[in-house]
């Protein structure tokens, strides 16, 4: 061991600090996310952003919401320009934490250099809520030569990037639990104005599991739920039960995450999680079993703007 020891070589080895900001025992905010507030603040834009430091734009948005629910407070807002959006921009707390990120950069000799150019858009951006019937009708349009983007970030993900003006149609499901109307109450109280609510098809939705499934089960923490990201109307829909039961805290799996139907629906197939919550077609494409809990509306907020493209 000694003698191989001799012939081991660290003359090439460097030296890399990364600066952290801690509270406690826990990050903050690292080098990534700085670069992201970076990118924003320079841009005007998350998606520019995301495409700018090659990660994907659901990952964006989840760093954000992260460092928003560690800080305690909103890093960014709607840049002023109405409902159709003026883009993005950092809160002054965004830009605190940004300047002091610097800060500790320069202090201890760390120096980025950036350059943030332009970002070619595609022709048409939805974002929100994943669906398999969407998906096949963009991949129509993609077929017809027109650059599509889709970016499965939940129905409140969709709707908050129609007002930042990163998306042109948002695909959502949000039920109000007072007037017990899917999406018109949600898109009338955030956009009195410039965006418009087209009815789109009904869905089913349900349970979806390999060999048997209880709500009495899940709830004592006998059965693994593969849950839903947060924002999206399926994990609304599936907190609203929980609670209403009163057993979110002893449910196994809780705190997981999935972003789309068809990798929650995989998780269940293969053995990660027993349950889930999915439209029927995305459980039975997995060959999954399904208790149906009922109907809901999928629709689409669309951009007026867009309309007048040819």
């Amino acid at each position: 061991m000694i003698t191989a020891l001799r012939h081991v070589s660290i003359d090439n080895l460097e030296v890399k600090l990364e600066i952290k900001l801690m509270r406690g025992n826990s990050v903050i905010m690292d080098g990534l996310t700085a670069d992201l507030l970076r990118a924003i603040s320079s841009s005007g834009s998350i998606l520019a952003s995301a495409k700018l430091l090659g990660i994907p734009y659901a990952k964006a948005w989840r760093m954000i919401t992260s460092l928003e629910r560690r800080i305690g407070g909103k890093v960014i807002k709607p840049r002023r320009g109405g409902a159709g959006g003026g883009g993005a921009e950092l809160t002054e707390i965004g830009v605190k934490l940004m300047n002091f990120f610097e800060e500790m950069e320069e202090r201890f000799g760390i120096n980025k250099l950036f350059r943030f150019g332009g970002v070619e858009r595609a022709d048409l951006v939805v974002m929100g809520s994943h669906d398999l019937l969407l998906e096949g009708i963009l991949g129509g349009l993609r077929g017809k030569g027109i650059s599509v983007e889709a970016h499965w970030i939940g129905s409140c993900g969709g709707l908050l990037s129609l007002s930042l003006g990163e998306a042109d149609i948002a695909g959502i499901h949000l039920l109000d639990s007072r007037s017990m109307d899917y999406n018109v109450p949600f898109v009338r109280e955030l956009f009195p104005m410039g965006v418009a609510l087209f009815r789109g098809y009904e869905r089913e939705i349900g349970w979806a599991y390999r060999d048997r499934f209880s709500i009495d089960e899940l709830i004592s923490g006998k059965l693994r739920l593969a849950n839903r990201n947060k924002g999206s109307g399926t994990r609304i829909l599936i907190d609203r039960i929980l609670s209403e039961l009163g057993g979110r805290a002893s449910v196994r799996g809780y705190r997981s995450e999935y972003f789309t139907h068809s990798s929650a629906c995989e998780a269940v197939a293969r053995g990660r999680a027993d349950v889930t919550m999915t439209i029927r077609p995305s459980a039975e494409s997995f060959s999954l079993r399904f208790s149906a809990i009922g109907w809901e509306r999928y629709d689409f907020a669309v951009k007026e703007e867009i309309l007048e493209k040819e």
